[in-house]
């Protein structure tokens, strides 16, 4: 019986060539990604450990306030409840198109019902279009703000002038230290 102990062997290896294309494709930079999603911010999908941005859309930080009718609002906190509600219809599906700066993949997603989230983000004025990537967005958002819809009814500040802090004049504050009398 030489052959013997090498029979467990054969299994193994079967096994091994059945499952090389799926870890293959197990690759941190992928092409597509598919499944349930968690809204991180109304831009930021989190699959598991994996986060995609929208491409095209950036939309208002989860924290960020505008101003409409001389009142304060969490347009923000507004931006990511419509991400959350879009990604009820799962499975969501993501089709990266590049990296930002934070070397995160970028992708146009849609949930089960086929809704680009991005362009839905942009036509409900919670996001603001970016035409580098995607021009098209560009019809999306002129519809917007002609309908003074989302954050075209007041003022805000572009979500990428804020992430760098900028703020408008009514939500800026004020630090002071203390200081000792000598």
């Amino acid at each position: 019986m030489p052959f013997a102990g090498r029979r467990p062997i054969l299994p193994v290896l079967v096994l091994i060539l059945i499952l090389a294309p799926m870890l293959a494709k197990a690759d941190p930079d992928y092409e597509t990604l598919s499944g349930p999603a968690r809204a991180i911010d109304a831009d930021t999908l989190e699959f598991g450990f994996k986060r995609i941005d929208l491409w095209g859309a950036d939309a208002m930080n989860r924290f960020q306030k505008c101003m409409v009718n001389g009142q304060s609002t969490a347009c923000g906190a507004e931006a990511w409840q419509v991400t959350t509600n879009l990604l009820v219809a799962t499975p969501i599906a993501c089709e990266v198109r590049g990296k930002n700066r934070y070397h995160r993949n970028m992708a146009v997603c849609r949930n089960a019902n086929g809704v680009d989230i991005g362009q839905s983000l942009i036509a409900r004025g919670m996001a603001v279009a970016r035409p580098d990537q995607m021009p098209e967005y560009v019809l999306i958002e002129d519809r917007a703000k002609q309908g003074k819809t989302g954050i075209w009814v007041g003022q805000f500040i572009d979500p990428l002038k804020w992430r760098r802090g900028e703020r408008l004049p009514e939500h800026e504050t004020e630090v002071r230290r203390w200081q000792r009398d000598n």
